[in-house]
């Protein structure tokens, strides 16, 4: 029974990863958020077969996480591309920021003309 469960969870990890790498480019943060939450979740269910992996077992899992490095990589450029549009907005933020003056209501101006 705890080996049929290990193949279900296997499986699906297995099929989760596969679906990520299909999809790899057009995947959202949020996209890859939610993998790694479900691919969280599989892995503390695996936990408690552990003392029971077979070899088969374990070379699935050599299978599996020999994609994460492609994974990584986008995960990666996601977030660089997200630090520099961070980074864009700022620069435009003090750009404006220089124009748009905060005046006192009650404040006087005065021009001195010659």
């Amino acid at each position: 029974m705890a080996d049929s469960n290990m193949q279900v969870l296997l499986e699906e990890l297995q099929h989760r990863t596969e679906e990520v790498l299909s999809n790899l480019m057009n995947l959202s943060e949020e996209e890859f958020e939610q993998f790694a939450d479900q691919r969280q979740r599989i892995v503390e269910q695996m936990q408690s077969f552990h003392p029971s992996i077979t070899e088969n077992d374990k070379q699935k899992i050599r299978d599996i996480l020999s994609h994460d490095s492609v994974i990584l990589q986008r995960m990666h450029a996601l977030k660089d591309e997200a630090g520099h549009w961070m980074e864009k907005r700022g620069a435009i933020r003090v750009q404006q920021h220089a124009y748009q003056q905060a005046y006192s209501v009650d404040s006087l101006f005065i021009d001195h003309r010659k």
